[in-house]
């Protein structure tokens, strides 16, 4: 009801004006009387991984017994509650009067530490202003179509900086040692700096399946897939580093772990192929896919369904179209939250780049619905073959411009081996 009186009274010129959105932080955080002093915040940004690693930062903590809240995109959970506000599902970094809310919420019922995943967006808008965060974590930062949103990968990098530059001397900043901005990062906050990654020189690194950490070494196998993982399960270790948890409950929590929600989901049916339903909507999310799909499968035919997001730019279209493309047997071209974009120019867009690339026509497909679209790949798989389908993950709603319609790639892709026999 606040939000929505909030949104009515503020003329639109002034939603993006600083000052005036750090005055309603300060508002919310009154009115559900200061709730982020009574608990521990860790804090999660970066372009990809943020959620998987903000699950693997629960599932320690729990191993730990330590009361854990979780706000992320795959849900808000105060233990293994699952919490919706307003009716509608989760978002990344919720408005302030939701935020404080849910962490009003989350001190009532006993909760010590809770873990938010920090988007760009909420950064920009100054949603988590005024929160002190014991630890934040940078899982990397790349390329993406928020950049266009930002007008502009300075912007997109200035926005992520945020947070760590308002970290105190008593914080813990965990970075990715081996990204290309990890000296910026370091140098724009006074928090203590972790560094995590493959290499022997960082505070928190692997090697095979050895973990190194606080001049320990214990040994780690994740039932989740892909080398990307281990290092947000490294970012994970990094941001429970100054809390009281041994390494046997790291180990623990993070090995019991089989899947992270929309998160290289396997969707199990009796179909003589496999089928991963995925959130990637990168560049660097595709590739990373990629990678993992040639060191651990051997699929006589891969073929991935993806959408054009409204929000992407020529040059992150032609990216993913060009990855996809180069490494599937087919792409299917679908849709993916439109909102006010019309579907025609993003077919018209993608037919621009098969024609460019000189792509051969049975490469590529173009289905405007994406149910359709998942059937067709589904329709088309054969013995030992392979499906992607990216994007959405576990969202639950596609966006036609002011309308909610229900979709889940997850729940659609049963229904539609339901239908055709490959689910009982």
């Amino acid at each position: 009801m606040i939000v929505n009186l909030l949104k009515v009274l503020i003329p639109r010129s002034l939603k993006k004006n600083s000052f005036l959105r750090k005055v309603l932080v300060l508002i919310a955080s009154a009115w559900f009387g200061f709730p982020s002093k009574k608990l521990i915040l860790l804090g999660v940004t970066g372009t990809t991984g943020k959620t998987t690693t903000t699950f693997m930062i629960k599932s320690i903590l729990e191993e730990a017994g330590i009361k854990t809240g979780l706000i992320s995109t795959a849900g808000y959970f105060v233990d293994n509650e699952v919490i919706y506000e307003q009716g509608e599902g989760p978002g990344t970094t919720p408005d302030p009067f939701v935020l404080h809310r849910l962490l009003r919420k989350m001190v009532q019922k006993k909760i010590r530490v809770v873990i938010i995943e920090v988007s760009s967006f909420g950064l920009m808008y100054w949603r988590t202003y005024g929160l002190r965060f014991k630890a934040a974590v940078l899982t990397n930062i790349a390329y993406n179509h928020h950049v266009a949103l930002h007008r502009g990968m300075e912007n997109y990098i200035r926005e992520k900086l945020k947070l760590f530059r308002y970290l105190s001397k008593k914080s813990t900043a965990i970075l990715p040692q081996e990204s290309e901005y990890f000296n910026l990062f370091k140098n724009n906050t006074q928090a203590k700096v972790l560094t995590f990654g493959f290499n022997s020189n960082c505070d928190i690194w692997i090697a095979g399946s050895i973990v190194h950490y606080q001049d320990k070494t214990f040994d780690l196998k994740l039932k989740i897939p892909a080398l990307f993982n281990l290092l947000n399960a490294l970012a994970a270790i990094g941001a429970v580093s100054e809390l009281p948890i041994t390494e046997a409950q790291i180990k623990a929590g993070l090995e019991k772990i089989e899947s992270i929600p929309g998160r290289l989901e396997v969707i199990t049916s009796q179909a003589p192929f496999r089928i991963i339903v995925d959130k990637a909507n990168t560049p660097l999310a595709f590739q990373s896919l990629i990678d993992f799909i040639s060191s651990d499968y051997q699929p006589r035919q891969k073929i991935v369904v993806y959408g054009t997001f409204n929000e992407s730019p020529l040059e992150e279209r032609e990216m993913l179209a060009k990855l996809s493309t180069d490494f599937f047997d087919l792409v299917i071209i679908t849709e993916d939250d439109p909102k006010d974009e019309s579907p025609q120019k993003a077919k018209e867009d993608f037919l621009n780049f098969a024609k460019k690339n000189d792509l051969p026509k049975d490469k590529y497909l173009i289905i405007s619905d994406r149910r359709e679209a998942i059937k067709t790949a589904i329709k088309k798989a054969q013995n030992n073959d392979l499906i992607l389908i990216l994007g959405r993950g576990n969202e639950q709603f596609m966006l036609y411009k002011n309308k909610k319609t229900p979709f889940d790639d997850r729940a659609v892709t049963k229904e539609i081996l339901k239908e055709v026999g490959y689910l009982l």
